[in-house]
């Protein structure tokens, strides 16, 4: 009996960019009916994959709109009648202050009759750096180095962000007060919380939320945090007036769209494991090698060929002294080394807006043959160890590609287990 042959990275990434169109964000804003202000529409579109979600309220909306959007540097944008800025991401710029001091000076002047529109998405807070008063842009860009590499969850990491600005934490709502609110959030928060997208610039914080960990950002910013860690937000409900908001792109959305496809066009055994995964990349890894190894083996929770999909953000806490590699492609290569040798298994794990960390690559797709293929090229190096995956990816051709999505749903893990 000849064995069938299949090319599991081929259905992995088709699986990726099918579930990503049907997941696709702009088309839920083309299906929003936005009513005519008797004043001003002003429309704030800021984030990865802002230029498409504004290119579709455009063609949504067919009334008078001013507004800017705001997009990182490596993605483009047509022309949409808005004012376009390319700001920098990870790392915020003197570009993305200028952006949010545009934002503010123009948001400032909208009265009771007229009507903000807010749509944002991952990666707003890098495109918006505005810290507090008494602070430089160095200091936001400190702030922002130290909490990339810390370990902390998404969630945390914006709870900072949002404290120690001028613009987020519901800085900006305050600043358009009295005029209305309606946000479209694209979320890329596991769990779904839409006010700690982007920091928040147009949601209330919640006061029960207090930073609890305690990093060193040197003296002035510790001293900013201590002082303001447990002090109650001068922004309360009644100094903003938010009509609505719309999750319009989640992870949760994501896997339901991972799901629909799979089952029309593969058959597969299908687990979904969670849009909601957080914690450090390499424990994330054991949990899921324990499934597809038991999987593989037993045939439980559920029979080959099984696929399996999770969701959510991974975190890296890096050392002083580390390798290239984002999130995604150390989650693989620590997956990689647990499936080690074992036959059958292939597994994509990709950021979805397309750029992993700080390189050009989504992610990485791993087998049980990628450990033994480093292995047996550079024996003496723990790549792992090193915090060094991009560069392991690179030598066991394992690195994968999208370009940038203009799509920003948390992190997709897919494998398949035969």
């Amino acid at each position: 009996m000849v064995k069938e042959k299949f090319d599991d990275k081929k259905i992995l990434k088709d699986i990726f960019s099918k579930s990503l169109e049907l997941a696709d964000p702009a088309k839920k804003i083309e299906k929003i009916k936005f009513d005519h202000p008797l004043g001003q529409l002003f429309f704030v579109g800021v984030g990865k994959g802002a230029g498409r979600l504004s290119k579709a309220f455009r063609k949504n909306y067919p009334g008078q709109a001013d507004g800017v959007v705001v997009i990182p540097e490596n993605e483009s944008c047509d022309e949409i009648g808005f004012e376009v800025i390319k700001a920098t991401h990870p790392i915020p710029s003197q570009r993305g202050l200028d952006a949010s001091l545009k934002i503010l000076k123009a948001i400032s002047k909208l009265g009771k009759d007229d009507l903000l529109v807010f749509c944002i998405s991952g990666g707003a807070s890098a495109l918006l750096p505005l810290p507090p008063e008494g602070f430089a842009l160095e200091d936001e860009i400190q702030l922002n180095k130290i909490l990339l590499g810390s370990g902390l969850s998404i969630k945390e990491m914006n709870l900072y962000r949002g404290m120690f600005s001028q613009i987020k934490g519901g800085k900006l709502a305050l600043a358009a007060y009295p005029c209305p609110i309606i946000n479209l959030v694209v979320s890329d928060i596991p769990g779904g919380d839409l006010s700690l997208v982007g920091s928040g610039p147009t949601f209330v914080p919640d006061m029960k939320r207090i930073i609890t960990s305690n990093l060193d950002f040197g003296s002035n910013i510790n001293k900013f945090f201590s002082e303001n860690k447990k002090r109650i937000s001068r922004l309360r409900d009644q100094d903003a007036i938010v009509l609505k908001s719309v999750c319009i792109g989640s992870s949760a959305i994501l896997l339901d769209s991972v799901r629909d496809y799979i089952e029309k066009k593969y058959e597969f055994n299908l687990l979904l494991l969670s849009s909601e995964f957080e914690g450090d990349a390499s424990s994330l890894a054991k949990f899921h090698a324990s499934i597809l190894k038991e999987i593989k083996r037993f045939d439980r929770p559920i029979k080959k060929p099984a696929i399996i999909i999770s969701s959510g953000e991974a975190h890296v806490k890096l050392p002083k002294t580390h390798g290239r590699g984002g999130r995604n492609s150390h989650f693989a290569l620590a997956l990689a080394k647990e499936i080690e040798g074992i036959t059958g298994i292939t597994a994509l794990a990709a950021d979805t807006d397309g750029i992993d960390g700080f390189e050009k690559n989504a992610g990485a797709i791993i087998s049980g043959d990628t450990f033994k293929v480093l292995k047996k090229r550079v024996p003496e190096k723990d790549f792992l160890e090193d915090f060094d995956s991009f560069s392991a990816h690179k030598i066991a051709s394992s690195l994968f590609y999208s370009g940038a999505t203009g799509i920003n749903l948390n992190d997709i893990r897919i494998a398949i287990v035969r």
